[in-house]
């Protein structure tokens, strides 16, 4: 019996003990009445997500041109002896630009000169023959027809040394063209040919640009009195962005392409040529207003991305979004804000999940 009330005693005492630890004896506070206590946060930036409208810039193909271009080329046929300049060089006015080896013209020009001098011969002989005739004929010792045949030799034979004489001046004049000299001062834009080509009358060897440059564009017709003469537009060219200044819209859209050309003047320090790809941007603003953020709130976790978004009560709850295009240094949020959300675009590296935002040392 006396061992039965020491082991009952035991229970209850243990019974006591282990309901006490339990908080059996402890007063209750509802599960919603125990407050947050997360990490407080300070020195952050916030921002509330508000729709905008999206203005981005389109590119439209241009092509670059300049005030004038030269087509440079010869009369003669030969070799290129010697090429001074390359594309892209600057050259005056006179400038030796290419040799065109010469020795086939000097070659004709020195047998052309034996022929004169033969044809001179002839034209001497048949002379001094009409000479002679004459004289007869002033005593009737030889027909009058005899002596209008001697006139007709000659006068043949005089003919003769001028035809080849002109063709001799115009050989000689033709040599100047062996040197092809820069019409003005300007830029080589185009170069086919290189040394030891041969080439021959009329075959293209060189342009020369004269600026300033312009880049020619086509733009669809919903821009259409849209773009001014005057207005500054931004021009990719050489890999930079530089702003042109529009000199030239045409009057009316193309019936067949819908599309109306513009003009866009570079400016001078701009190292292009004639014919060189570029685009202009055009301002367009999207129909449907967009979430824009700045791209220093996104958060990355692993292959996801995500922002910190504070609560009413300042609490800081990290929450995982779909981003879209970027446009320099914002991105567009297509899934996961929504307007009115506030989130953290500065000090991201100080925020985290459940953290409480200290409000009197927000950074400004």
């Amino acid at each position: 019996m006396k061992d039965a009330l020491k082991w009952g005693s035991f229970v209850g005492v243990m019974a006591v003990t282990v309901a006490w630890l339990g908080g059996a004896f402890h007063p209750k506070i509802a599960p919603a009445k125990v407050p947050e206590q997360g990490q407080k946060v300070c020195g952050i930036k916030l921002m509330k997500v508000e729709p905008q409208n999206l203005v981005v810039k389109a590119n439209y193909a241009a092509t670059v041109v300049a005030k004038d271009t030269a087509r440079l080329s010869t009369r003669i046929a030969g070799f290129v002896e010697k090429i001074y300049v390359d594309v892209g060089d600057h050259v005056k006015k006179g400038q030796l630009l290419m040799v065109i080896d010469p020795k086939d013209l000097k070659a004709q020009i020195e047998a052309l000169k034996h022929q004169i001098e033969a044809a001179k011969a002839q034209a001497w002989a048949a002379k001094r023959t009409y000479e002679r005739l004459k004289a007869l004929a002033e005593v009737n010792a030889v027909t009058q027809q005899q002596l209008d045949m001697a006139k007709a030799q000659y006068e043949a034979a005089e003919n003769a040394v001028k035809a080849l004489q002109a063709s001799l001046k115009a050989l000689e004049n033709n040599l100047k063209y062996a040197e092809i000299r820069a019409p003005y001062d300007g830029v080589v834009a185009m170069k086919p040919v290189n040394e030891g080509d041969f080439v021959g009358p009329g075959s293209f060897l060189m342009a020369i640009d004269k600026p300033p440059y312009q880049v020619v564009a086509y733009l669809p017709e919903k821009h259409f009195g849209h773009i001014k003469v005057g207005q500054t537009l931004e021009v990719e060219v050489n890999g930079k962005t530089v702003q042109g200044e529009v000199v030239n819209v045409a009057p009316a859209v193309d019936p067949v392409s819908r599309t109306f050309m513009i003009k866009v003047a570079l400016p001078q320090n701009c190292n292009v040529v004639s014919g060189k790809s570029a685009y202009v941007l055009v301002p367009e603003t999207k129909k449907e207003k967009v979430i824009l953020i700045p791209k220093s709130a996104v958060f990355k976790w692993g292959d996801f991305t995500a922002v910190y978004v504070v609560d009413k009560n300042g609490i800081i709850h990290l929450r995982f979004v779909r981003l879209g295009l970027s446009y320099g240094d914002k991105v567009e949020v297509l899934a996961g804000l929504e307007p009115g959300d506030v989130i953290v675009v500065e000090g991201v590296k100080k925020a985290c999940d459940g953290c409480v935002v200290v409000k009197n040392c927000l950074s400004t």
